[in-house]
């Protein structure tokens, strides 16, 4: 069985590579976390071949799950709980409800209509759709004789798939990353690619396994070592330069942040600081900038940090919190901030594929009220 992990950098081309790597002749399961994401593979498997190739199937990991690990599994699932007449009616987004609750003097106490796990409505409401959050939760939950629901699905995907491919694999957590390797130790091929220091960036699913132990956050190294131990190839080298920012740029968010990127060379950019002209920065339109929130309180064209993740700007301007004040002193240290907030900026810092503009916190303050819409 060949199992692999490419960690990558940003902007190392993790959509291309998986595209123009894939041998289109070969039955292909490419899977990713957003719809956002499935729309650029699938742009990127045009421009590579012209076309999806006609054996190549592209899908959302919860449309992956719902059609393949469940739907098709359904009398197991009616068995394993001792349901033989249930009969689903769909799939919802809405959350179930949670375990506790709490009422309006902020007293926590137990939810009536929460169920344990040991129990279909955990996973179901009570028009019998299946709760999409709790998908993942559900088919690790499932066995027959013994044999887990995921070993049975892993030999028949084997089947019908020569390689399955996870694009942006940082972004699973939870029973979704359980999932995953769990049916990856079943799978003849499969590749995972993903950047470790762009995880808990997404608007959702930001917290817990495998980027959290308890209430710490896993290094690096200790993600790669958990990887390797089970069972992965992990490939540092294949996507550890960046085809969108400057060497300049990558050297100094690499020297900031302690984070390791480097560059192909394909572009040219310069690190600016901008205190003494940020008036004519702002009102650039070609020149984006990137705020850590609250983007859309401004007149002028801004992103929030997280939601610039994928995004490729010929210029960008990061509006620094308090935070990073000195991240230009010589002595400046990350100490003490969390790996979510430098996790973050990092995105923030990797957009452009031109110049990277700067902008103190301090300055911003000075001048923002002139910005805010009215």
């Amino acid at each position: 069985m060949a199992k692999r992990v490419i960690l990558a950098v940003a902007g190392a081309g993790k959509t291309y590579h998986i595209c123009h790597t894939i041998d289109p002749n070969k039955r292909n399961l490419i899977l990713a976390f957003t719809h956002e994401n499935i729309y650029n593979i699938q742009k990127e498997l045009c421009d590579a071949h012209g076309h999806i190739p006609e054996q190549t199937t592209v899908s959302t990991f919860d449309s992956f799950v719902y059609h393949q690990m469940v739907l098709p599994y359904e009398p197991s699932i009616a068995e394993h709980f001792d349901r033989p007449e249930f009969v689903s009616r769909g799939i919802c987004t809405i959350d179930p409800p949670p375990k506790t609750i709490r009422n309006s003097e902020g007293r926590t106490f137990s939810n009536p209509k929460y169920k344990t796990k040991d129990n279909l409505a955990h996973y179901v409401t009570t028009k019998g759709q299946y709760y999409c959050a709790t998908i993942s939760e559900l088919v690790l939950q499932v066995g027959k004789n013994r044999e887990s629901l995921v070993k049975r699905v892993a030999e028949r995907l084997n089947l019908f798939y020569d390689c399955v491919l996870i694009d942006e694999f940082q972004d699973f957590r939870e029973y979704d990353y359980e999932l995953i390797m769990a049916l990856s130790k079943h799978l003849n091929d499969v590749v995972l690619v993903g950047d470790y220091y762009q995880h808990s960036v997404s608007a959702t699913n930001n917290s817990g396994k495998p980027f959290k132990n308890r209430s710490n956050d896993v290094s690096y190294d200790s993600f790669v070592a958990e990887l390797e131990n089970a069972g992965f190839e992990v490939d540092l080298t294949a996507l550890d330069k960046s085809r969108r920012c400057s060497a300049e740029i990558c050297q100094y968010v690499s020297e900031k942040l302690g984070i390791n990127i480097s560059s192909h060379g394909n572009n040219i950019g310069s690190v600016i600081w901008v205190d003494e002209n940020a008036t004519a920065i702002l009102e650039d339109q070609q020149i984006i900038k990137l705020l850590y929130k609250d983007a859309a309180r401004y007149s002028f064209h801004a992103i929030n940090w997280s939601y610039s993740k994928g995004d490729t700007m010929d210029a960008a301007c990061v509006i620094l919190t308090d935070n990073f004040e000195k991240l230009a002193d010589d002595k400046f240290s990350t100490r003490g901030i969390s790996q979510t907030t430098i996790n973050k900026l990092y995105v923030a810092m990797t957009r452009s594929s031109g110049n990277l503009y700067l902008m103190r916190s301090s300055t911003f303050k000075e001048i923002r009220n002139s910005y805010i819409k009215k």
